[in-house]
């Protein structure tokens, strides 16, 4: 195999996430990654378990934003009011705005209170808000982070899963043509190509397709290339859908727009 160098390298550890299973049936809600989102006093509140201990220590004493979205609004009509409730300690909450709160995360591993009241949302997000960060006498602006995501519902389920593997596709398209570029090739890297610039922990999961129209089996993706200027890849999603990002010269075919192009 020969070894990545560089950008290409980079990509290579975005595509080791761990896959998941496709099977379908009810996808499960209220937790993502050992973070839960439950209620208590009707309110939303970010509990970390043991699991996500770990995952605290990247928020432990700094700002957070925890917000929430409704991806299908259940009926017609105005925008709905979002309601709060003060919490238990006072001084917490520093934002309420748009169904979202940004408050500071204590330093120790505790639940985050948001005094959130609102119903119906299908999933909610924790991020780590902007800041300016000071290194080698330097000050630069962190762009805000993505921390966890965690279903509420099954549209929210169903949506954050498509969106991730939406996302991986379009890390696949940019290995294949960073592959393309360290092998001097014109067009699209074959197959074989690209499967030989992987390392073992990724090379299960790519399998050739004879068309853009094929699907790959479960927990694959599945790779196309007329080794010219047509290129697709394609993955099904855990509710049984089949994503694909193809590209045949300057036209763009896909039904994960929404999630790409999108605002996150």
């Amino acid at each position: 195999m020969k070894a990545l160098s560089g950008v290409a390298a980079a990509v290579v550890v975005l595509l080791l996430a761990p896959s998941t299973s496709t099977a379908q049936g009810a996808l499960p809600v209220g937790e993502s990654h050992g973070v839960r989102i439950v209620r208590e006093r009707g309110a939303l509140v970010v509990v970390f378990t043991k699991r996500a201990a770990k995952l605290y220590k990247r928020i432990a004493g700094r700002l957070v934003e925890v917000d929430c979205t409704d991806k299908q609004p259940r009926r017609p009509g105005p925008p709905r009011a979002y309601a709060f409730l003060t919490p238990p300690n006072p001084g917490e909450i520093t934002e309420e705005s748009g169904g979202g709160v940004t408050m500071r995360a204590p330093k120790r591993r505790r639940k985050l209170v948001t005094g959130d009241l609102t119903r119906g949302t299908d999933y909610c997000r924790l991020w780590l808000v902007p800041r300016t960060v000071s290194r080698d006498a330097e000050r630069w602006r962190r762009e805000r982070r993505l921390i966890v995501s965690v279903p509420l519902t099954q549209t929210g389920a169903v949506f954050l899963d498509e969106e991730s593997k939406a996302l991986q596709l379009l890390r696949w398209l940019s290995l294949a043509g960073l592959v393309a570029n360290e092998l001097k090739v014109r067009g699209w890297p074959s197959y074989a190509q690209l499967v030989d610039q992987l390392p073992s922990e990724v090379r299960h999961r790519l399998v050739s397709l004879a068309s853009p129209a094929d699907t790959p089996p479960a927990r694959t993706i599945g790779y196309y290339s007329d080794r010219n200027e047509h290129v697709a890849f394609v993955i099904v999603s855990k509710s049984g859908r089949r994503l694909l990002f193809e590209l045949a010269g300057d036209v763009l075919t896909t039904n994960v727009a929404e999630y790409v192009f999108g605002d996150r």
